[in-house]
């Protein structure tokens, strides 16, 4: 069993594309993103510390309320991208859930992956309509 980044050539680029349009589908169908906008109420008293706690702990709960969309909301959806990463050869078992989580921790821990992955939401966020 393979990632997409022990792939090269050709073969990559094919598995990029299933990774754009499992992207494309698991922010299209869970809105995930719209959770990550979510912001604490201010009353306007808060002093700079204060207001940045609470953005602190807004962040948290909004990963949290993430993952909760994500793994147990849509795990159906999140299934899919995190297989888009695996490649599998003829006749080699699909991967069970210890392999995926293994596949998803590596891949979160690669620096390009990221960077791949940020550079689809920002160009999923671009208008290039004219």
């Amino acid at each position: 069993m393979k990632t997409i980044c022990d792939l090269s050539g050709a073969e990559f680029l094919r598995h990029c594309n299933k990774v754009r349009y499992a992207v494309q589908d698991v922010l299209n169908n869970t809105k995930v993103m719209e959770i990550r906008k979510r912001m604490p109420t201010f009353t306007g008293k808060e002093t700079e510390a204060e207001q940045k706690a609470l953005i602190d702990a807004q962040g948290v709960k909004n990963f949290s309320d993430m993952l909760d969309r994500l793994l147990d909301e849509n795990p159906e959806e999140t299934y899919k991208l995190l297989r888009a990463f695996v490649v599998t050869d003829e006749g080699e078992k699909e991967p069970d859930g210890w392999d995926l989580l293994s596949i998803a921790t590596k891949l979160m821990k690669d620096r390009r992956v990221i960077d791949f992955l940020s550079s689809l939401l920002e160009l999923g966020q671009t208008n290039t309509e004219g």
